[in-house]
């Protein structure tokens, strides 16, 4: 696919002498962006939104190209919400309450994700980690970058896990453990095996990004989420609190998360029920209602 880079300034809400630059990169951005949809004239425009879709989103709105926005998260960020004004549709990944009001452009798509992960190999996910048959499994996450505070804390409840628990550790980029062990596998980043990964997992522990969420979502995996408290707008906060209140994952908040394991893995009618949820909120259609309404408002 034909790929081309423009300027842009990021929009910031507080003081940085890059605030008097960055409206210029916007502008130079903007008209980069112009010549560059006149050239390729596009029938529609497509963003997953951004401070880079800015100029772009503008352009597009100029030369009357539809604009078509999906937004993956709970809450939409600033760049989103100047972009959602000029686009023809809005797809949300999450419902969005602020949002009732507004007119038919805002569609609920939830979020796409690679039906790949639906073909793992429960024997190719035993052969990878040297886990047993027989013994539940937990898959833990942090992000794509991992996360140090789930890292520390599957480290310090390993001892209590590792009796009724086989666990694999998703542990970011140098972020590795100093543990070994039968019941213990970690990976600085899994790609092409996380759908192997994924078959033989029973239960899995990570952030609420909008797209882990979904992909877990397709999968029906019992959860714990430990949202990511510094995500902008808390947007990880209140997208586990959706599935929460759905009854498709659970929080963990002040609780031990050995206690929390336990208890809901001993818990079976609570299994299923999230199980029946997580089906319930799954989009595995997403890409392609998103593709059929880009098709429909093409000029």
């Amino acid at each position: 696919m034909p790929f081309k880079t423009i300027f842009t300034g990021k929009m910031r809400r507080y003081f940085s002498w890059q605030n008097f630059i960055d409206p210029l990169f916007v502008l130079l951005g903007f008209l980069q962006s112009f010549w560059i949809l006149i050239r390729f004239w596009p029938h529609a425009v497509f963003t997953k939104g951004g401070f880079v879709s800015v100029p772009v989103a503008l352009a597009a709105f100029i030369l009357r190209r539809p604009l078509i926005l999906h937004e993956s998260d709970s809450v939409m960020g600033l760049a989103n919400r100047i972009v959602a004004r000029l686009a023809k549709k809005v797809c949300l990944g999450f419902p969005n309450s602020k949002l009732k009001t507004q007119n038919s452009k805002y569609i609920l798509m939830g979020n796409p994700v690679r039906d790949s992960i639906l073909h793992g190999d429960r024997d190719k996910g035993f052969a990878l980690t040297g886990f047993i048959p027989g013994k539940p499994v937990i898959l833990v996450w942090g992000g794509s970058q991992g996360a140090q505070q789930i890292n520390d804390l599957i480290m310090n409840s390993f001892d209590q896990l590792k009796s009724h628990f086989q666990v694999i550790h998703i542990t970011g980029s140098g972020k590795q453990a100093s543990l070994s062990d039968s019941a213990y596998v970690q990976f600085e980043y899994l790609d092409k095996d996380l759908k192997h990964v994924y078959a033989i997992t029973d239960l899995v522990i990570g952030r609420a990004g909008a797209n882990s969420l979904y992909e877990i979502a397709l999968m029906k995996k019992p959860n714990i989420l430990i949202p990511l408290k510094s995500a902008a707008h808390n947007h990880q906060q209140i997208n586990a609190e959706y599935f929460e209140n759905e009854g498709a994952s659970v929080i963990l908040r002040d609780e031990s998360l050995h206690e929390m394991v336990t208890a809901l893995w001993s818990n079976a009618v609570k299994l299923d029920s999230m199980r029946g949820a997580l089906a319930r909120l799954a989009r595995p259609k997403a890409a392609q209602e998103i593709a059929e309404l880009i098709f429909s408002l093409k000029s």
